[in-house]
């Protein structure tokens, strides 16, 4: 009897000795575990390129797999209603009126929500007056506008509108910052478990990477959205404006007087006609008196050589007509 008890007891020190050597094992070997994935975690994450920091692939590979555990599975794909579109429009108009139309622009655009951020006068004459302007105005509200200037202008002269599709880059954007928000916090615990300078400058380093880069792709997003939800209209517009001039006063012509100046003018103009012709002649006098006595000479010459000539003419016919009344 007393050795069935004691083989009794011997079993329940054995079966106790096993359960508490059991339960020590596995907790040792949770510990293990625990430490090993962690370091496996700071391992991956710490690939260390050239310069010691952290690599972009480990930093992208250790966003996605962040992002991958917090992911809800919600779908990204943009349907076509919510696509992301840039738009914009370029319009030359002709008007009769330019401040007028600038004016009537002006007052649109505020009325539908928008802004002017450029505008540009220039003139080429009295009557012909031109210039742009750059407005912004709200998506849903950008070809109303397009169709009021159209409708307020004499005529169209050009009409073209484009837009952007940036859906795609957005989505990708998005999942970049999350990404990237994601390596940050992961940086943030590692700075909080940092136990030596060495480490925690090297995560400082890395931290700074990725919160200028969330600030960059955050700008970006901020840009297009943005652009996305104003559009850009460059409007040109040209004034044709013919003006037909109005009868002049009597009162304005000034008949008498003009008259009076005009004689005064022909006068004046005879008089110093007259006064340069005597300024040249006693100027070249000296020139031009010996010339005249020397011509005056050689008609004199001419003219008696001419006379003697037309006289022995008359001579030798004279001896003729006698000859003949002899015979």
């Amino acid at each position: 009897m007393k050795n069935n008890y004691f083989v009794v007891f011997l079993a329940m020190m054995f079966l106790t000795i096993s359960i508490l050597f059991g339960c020590s094992s596995n907790d040792d070997m949770s510990a293990d575990e625990m430490d090993g994935s962690y370091e496996v975690m700071e391992t991956e994450m710490y690939a260390s390129d050239d310069s010691g920091g952290l690599t972009d692939e480990s930093l992208e590979e250790s966003g996605r797999a962040v992002t991958t555990s917090n992911n809800t599975g919600e779908d990204l794909d943009f349907d076509t209603a919510n696509r992301m579109v840039i738009y914009n429009a370029n319009m030359s108009i002709e008007v009769t009126n330019f401040q007028q139309a600038q004016l009537e622009i002006q007052n649109h655009v505020e009325k539908m929500g928008g802004f002017i951020i450029e505008s540009n006068q220039y003139s080429r004459g009295e009557d012909n007056t031109s210039g742009y302007m750059s407005v912004r105005v709200p998506q849903n509200n950008f070809y109303p506008f397009l169709d009021e200037l159209e409708s307020s202008s004499t005529k169209v002269n050009e009409r073209s509108v484009w837009g952007n599709d940036v859906t795609e880059e957005y989505v990708d954007l998005e999942s970049r910052l999350r990404s990237r928000e994601a390596v940050e916090e992961r940086l943030l615990s590692f700075m909080e478990e940092a136990e030596n300078t060495e480490d925690l400058l090297k995560i400082s380093s890395d931290l700074g990477k990725i919160q200028q880069e969330i600030e960059q792709l955050t700008g970006r997003m901020k840009y297009l959205e943005d652009h996305v939800a104003f559009s850009t209209v460059t409007v040109h517009i040209e004034e044709r404006n013919i003006k037909v001039p109005s009868l002049q006063e009597t009162d304005t012509l000034n008949t008498w007087k003009k008259a009076q100046s005009l004689f005064m003018d022909t006068v004046n103009f005879i008089i110093s006609i007259f006064s340069s012709a005597v300024v040249i002649l006693i100027g070249l006098s000296p020139i031009i008196v010996p010339i005249l006595v020397l011509i005056s000479i050689l008609l004199v010459m001419r003219r008696r050589k001419k006379r003697a000539t037309q006289d022995n003419m008359s001579v030798d016919s004279q001896d003729l007509n006698d000859d003949k009344d002899k015979q």
